[in-house]
This record gives C-alpha cells, sequence and structure tokens, in this order.
C-alpha cells in the first residue's frame, strides 16, 4: 500500500505501538463456527462465520455485527 501524504511519516505513524487488535474467539454455536469478540460479560459480537453451509448465512441471529447473548444458546 502506498500512502500519499503531505505529513511527515513520524506525524502519520505516531501511535501505532498502542493500537491492539480486540481480543476474539473462535466459539460454536448451534454447530455453527464463528469467530466471537466479546464486549460484555455473557455476550460478544459476532466477526466472522467460518461455516461452509450457505444456510448458516441465512440466520437472521448470526449475521457479522450481531451482539450474541451466550445463555440463549448454553443448554
Amino acid at each position: 500500500m502506498i500512502l500519499y501524504t503531505p505529513m511527515q511519516l513520524e506525524l502519520v505513524v505516531e501511535g501505532l505501538e498502542e493500537m491492539k487488535e480486540p481480543a476474539a474467539r473462535l466459539v460454536e454455536i448451534g454447530g455453527v463456527p464463528l469467530i466471537i469478540e466479546d464486549t460484555g460479560p455473557g455476550e460478544g459480537r459476532v466477526v466472522r462465520l467460518l461455516s461452509t453451509d450457505p444456510q448458516d448465512y441465512l440466520r437472521p441471529d448470526l449475521y457479522p455485527g450481531a451482539v450474541i447473548k451466550f445463555q440463549q444458546y448454553v443448554k
């Protein structure tokens, strides 16, 4: 990637070392493998579906960005 800017390089990359990626983990909910980012106790946000079944992508509760409460899936 090439970045064209009139700013000094030090100003462009300032604070880059402190940036962290959110902690994500692999979980399986209802037989569907997902990558979940924890947002609070007992809930998480869907980052990515890892299923090979096209029907899993049509589920209204497992779209990327959906907030999932783990209690509703734990039996």
